[in-house]
C-alpha cells in the first residue's frame, strides 16, 4: 500500500505550480499590424529528490494566434526580489547569499548582459531586506535611476556587559544581547521594525528613512514623476499582533518625500495595495475596517492628487450588489491585494479578482462612474498583471491545473468582448478526468441563532466522479473544511487534492457561514457561533453530498481532513457524530481556544470568534474563559472515539504546538487511537518535506481506518 501511494503522490506532484507571471513587453510587428506580447511565467516545482522547490521562469511570445515558447530557465533560488523597469531596460534582483544568509545583495543588470552589484551588508545602511507579501517591495523610479524597497532597521549589534565597546560606535549596545524585540508573528518572524530604503543606482548611495512612533513601512510605490513615495505603515503599538492573513490590523496611507519627510494621507483604518494611475491623477487603495474578523470585506478607494479629494469606488457589500448584464456582485475579498499593475491605460479603469461564492471572478471598474463589470469565464480567473491593455490571468478549477490565458481589453462597455487566448499548454492529471466535479448552495434548514444570517447560502465543491463506472466500487469521502474561519475554498487546482481522488477518494469541500464570497453579512454571521453554526453547516453539506451522489460513495467510509480552524471543525465533527465519521487527520489545529489566547500570535481571535470584543491588553475573564472553553473541541474529548492523526509544525507561532500536544495527550488517557508528526514547519505546513510525509500519511491513515469500527 505505501508504494502504490508513494507512486501515485510522485505522478500528481511533477505538475508545476504557476508562482507567478508578468507582462515583459507589449510592441507593434509592422509585418502583421498586430501587437506582440512577451510573458515570462515564473514555475515553482517540487523536488522530491532534494525535497524542497525548484524555480523555472519561461518566456513567451503571443503572436495573434501563435504563441512562442522559449526554453525554461532554472531560476536562482536565493532571489528573494526581482522586478523589471517600465522600459525593460533593467531588471534588478535582491539576492541572499548561498554562504552567509545575513548577507544581501542587488544586482543591476542592463539588456546589453552588463551588471552592477551592490553589497548590502557591507554598506551597513539596513538589514535584511523584507520580501515577504505584508511589506516587501521592489520598485524602480519613473526615470529608472533609483530603487525602492522595505527593510529592517539597522541596530547595533548586541554584545554582552563583559565584552568592551568598540571606539567610534554611537550606541553601547553591552547587556542588550538578551533582549526581546517585539515582531510581526507567523512567518514573519525576525521582522521588528521596517525602515524605507533608497537606492541610486548611478552612485550606489542609500538613504535609509524610519517613520516615528514605531510604524513600520510597507508596500511602496513611486509617486508621479519620481518626487516622492506612497506606502502603508503597520502600527506597531502598544505591542505587534500577527500580521499575515489579517486585514483587519490598523495602518496608516502615508507619502514620503525622497529626503525622508512623511506625511500621514489617512488612517484609523487598514489600507493597503496603493496603486498610481498612469496619468498620475490619482491613486487607488483598499481600505477595511480595523478589528473584529481578520478577513472581511473592503473598500476600493480613489484619492485625487490634484484636490487630494477622496472617495469610496466600491464599497462594502453586505450581501449582494446588481451589477451590468444582470450579474451580481459579491465584495471585494482577497488575501493578495490588488495586482501590482492594475490601471488601463486611459486610467478611468481598474482590472481585479474577487471571490464571489466559491468561484474568483475577474472585474473591471470604472472609477469615474462606479461601474462594475464582472469578465466571464469557466471556473477560477485570477488577474496576474496589467500592462497596455492587455489582461495576464491564472486560470484553473478544481480538476484542471493552472493555465496562464491572455486577452486585450476593449474599450469602455464592452469589456465582456474580452476573449482569453492560451499562453501556456492546457495540462491534465493522468486518471482523473477534468469533469470530475461539482459545485452547488444550499440554505441550511436549522435556523441561525440570529435569524437575520439563516438565509445565508452555503456553496459545497465536489471532487470526485459524479457516477460510478460500471465494475467500480463505491469510494470513501473526505469532508475537508477550509480554515481561517474567514477564508474560502475557491474552485482552483490543488495537488493536494488531485492526489486523494487519484487514490480513489471523493472530496467535499465545503464553505459555511463565515467564508468570504458571500457578503459583509456572510462574514459576520460566524463569530459567536463557532463550533455551532459552522459545524453544522459542514456537517450537513457533507451528508448532502452523500445523498447526491449515493450512487458513487460509500456513507460508510467518510473521513475528515483539516487545518488550523479547519481543525477545529473536524474535531468538532468527530465528536459531535461519531457514528458517521471513521478517521481524522488534523493540521495544526485549534482544540483549546482559553489555553490558547495567551500564546498566539493573533490574541484577538480568541475572542472574536468566540463573540467578544478585543482591546490590547484586555485580560479574560471567568465567563469569557468559560465560554471560550465551551466553544473548544476539548469540552467534547469524551465524546471523541474516532482515530486521530495530527500534523503539527512546531515553529507555528498561530496555532502553537501546545494546541495539538494536549490534545493527543487527552486521548491517548482516553484510550482512542491518535498518532503525532512534529514538522520543523510554520502553520501552513508547506515545506516540500513537511508536505510529502503529512498527505502520505494522511491517505495511509485513512486507509488503515476504512474498514475498522470505532
Amino acid at each position: 500500500m505505501v508504494d502504490e501511494v508513494v507512486e501515485v503522490f510522485k505522478e500528481v506532484a511533477q505538475i508545476s505550480d504557476v508562482k507567478k507571471a508578468k507582462i515583459l513587453n507589449v510592441a507593434l510587428n509592422e509585418q502583421s499590424g498586430c501587437q506582440d506580447v512577451a510573458v515570462q511565467v515564473l514555475w515553482s516545482s517540487r523536488n522530491l529528490t532534494s525535497l524542497e522547490r525548484s524555480y523555472t521562469s519561461t518566456d513567451y511570445l503571443v503572436q495573434g494566434e501563435k504563441v512562442i515558447s522559449f526554453l525554461p530557465v532554472p531560476v536562482n533560488k536565493n532571489v528573494e526580489l526581482s522586478q523589471t523597469s517600465a522600459t525593460g531596460k533593467w531588471t534588478a534582483l535582491v539576492v541572499t547569499s548561498e554562504k552567509n544568509q545575513e548577507e544581501q545583495q542587488v544586482i543591476v543588470l542592463n539588456q546589453d548582459s552588463s551588471m552592477k552589484t551592490f553589497d548590502l551588508k557591507a554598506s551597513e545602511k539596513h538589514g535584511k531586506v523584507y520580501s515577504d507579501g505584508e511589506f516587501g517591495c521592489l520598485e524602480w523610479s519613473p526615470d529608472e535611476k533609483m530603487l525602492a524597497y522595505v527593510a529592517e532597521k539597522k541596530q547595533p549589534k548586541p554584545t554582552s556587559f563583559m565584552t568592551l565597546p568598540k571606539s567610534g560606535e554611537k550606541e553601547d549596545s553591552r547587556g542588550q544581547e538578551f533582549t526581546f524585540r517585539d515582531e510581526w508573528g507567523e512567518q514573519l518572524v525576525s521582522k521588528h521594525q521596517s525602515v524605507v530604503c533608497i537606492l541610486n543606482v548611478q552612485s550606489g548611495e542609500i538613504k535609509c528613512h524610519d517613520l516615528t512612533d514605531q510604524l513600520c513601512p510597507g508596500q511602496l510605490v513611486w509617486a508621479p514623476g519620481g518626487s516622492g513615495i506612497f506606502g502603508v505603515a503597520f502600527l506597531g503599538k502598544p505591542y505587534r499582533l500577527g500580521l499575515i492573513y489579517c486585514h483587519n490590523r490598523e495602518s496608516k496611507l502615508f507619502h514620503m518625500d525622497l529626503e525622508g519627510s512623511y506625511s500621514i494621507i489617512e488612517e484609523s483604518a487598514n489600507f493597503r495595495s496603493p496603486r498610481v494611475s498612469p496619468d498620475g491623477s490619482s491613486i487607488i487603495y483598499l481600505r477595511s475596517e480595523v478589528g473584529g474578523p481578520h478577513a472581511k470585506c473592503a473598500q476600493l478607494c480613489l484619492l485625487s492628487l490634484s484636490d487630494k479629494q477622496k472617495r469610496v469606488v466600491v464599497d462594502v457589500v453586505h450581501r449582494s450588489q446588481a451589477i451590468e448584464e444582470g450579474s451580481c456582485f459579491k465584495g471585494i475579498y482577497g488575501y493578495a491585494g490588488l495586482p501590482r499593475r492594475c490601471w488601463l491605460n486611459d486610467s478611468q479603469r481598474v482590472v481585479f479578482s474577487t471571490m464571489k461564492f466559491d468561484n474568483i471572478i475577474l472585474y473591471v471598474v470604472n472609477v469615474v462612474s462606479g461601474i462594475i463589470t464582472e469578465l466571464p469565464h469557466l471556473g477560477s480567473v485570477q488577474v496576474l498583471d496589467v500592462c497596455d491593455d492587455w489582461v495576464l490571468v491564472d486560470f484553473s478549477y478544481i480538476s484542471q491545473p493552472n493555465q496562464i490565458l491572455l486577452g486585450y481589453l476593449p474599450q469602455q462597455g464592452q469589456e465582456r468582448q474580452l476573449q482569453l487566448k492560451e499562453v501556456t499548454c492546457r495540462r491534465e492529471i493522468p486518471g482523473v478526468p477534468n469533469h470530475y466535479y461539482s459545485q452547488w448552495t444550499f440554505i441550511n434548514d436549522t435556523p441561525h441563532p440570529e435569524l437575520k444570517y439563516s438565509d445565508i447560502p452555503v456553496s459545497v465543491i465536489y471532487y470526485g466522479p459524479t457516477s460510478l463506472e460500471q465494475g467500480n466500487e463505491k469510494r470513501p469521502l473526505i469532508c475537508w473544511p477550509h480554515g481561517g474561519p474567514h477564508s474560502v475554498v475557491t474552485n482552483v487546482y490543488s495537488m493536494a487534492a488531485a492526489f486523494f481522488v487519484k487514490l480513489g477518494f471523493s472530496i467535499v469541500f465545503p464553505n459555511y457561514r463565515g467564508s468570504l464570497g458571500f457578503g459583509e453579512d456572510g462574514v459576520n454571521s460566524l463569530p459567536g457561533y463557532c463550533g455551532v453554526t459552522d459545524v453544522s453547516d459542514v456537517h450537513k453539506a457533507t451528508l448532502q453530498c452523500l445523498h447526491r451522489f449515493s450512487d458513487v460513495l460509500d456513507d460508510t467510509q467518510v473521513f475528515l481532513f483539516g487545518g488550523s480552524h479547519g481543525g477545529f471543525l473536524v474535531t468538532h465533527l468527530a465528536a459531535q457524530y461519531p457514528e458517521l465519521y471513521k478517521a481524522v487527520s488534523a493540521r495544526n489545529p485549534v482544540t483549546d481556544i482559553p489555553a490558547m489566547a495567551n500564546v498566539t500570535d493573533i490574541p484577538d481571535w480568541t475572542f472574536v470568534e468566540t463573540g467578544f470584543p478585543h482591546k490590547h491588553g484586555k485580560v479574560p475573564d471567568g465567563a469569557t474563559l468559560g465560554k471560550m472553553l465551551e466553544m473548544s473541541p476539548i469540552s467534547r474529548i469524551d465524546s471523541l472515539k474516532t482515530p486521530v492523526l495530527f500534523l503539527v509544525g512546531k515553529n507555528d507561532a498561530r496555532v502553537p504546538p501546545s494546541q495539538s500536544f494536549n490534545f493527543y495527550k487527552m486521548l491517548l488517557a482516553r484510550g482512542v487511537q491518535t498518532e503525532l508528526h512534529l514538522y520543523d514547519d510554520c502553520h501552513p505546513l508547506s515545506k516540500v518535506d513537511t508536505e510529502v510525509d503529512s498527505l502520505i500519511h494522511t491517505a495511509l491513515w485513512f486507509w488503515k481506518h476504512k474498514h475498522t469500527v470505532c
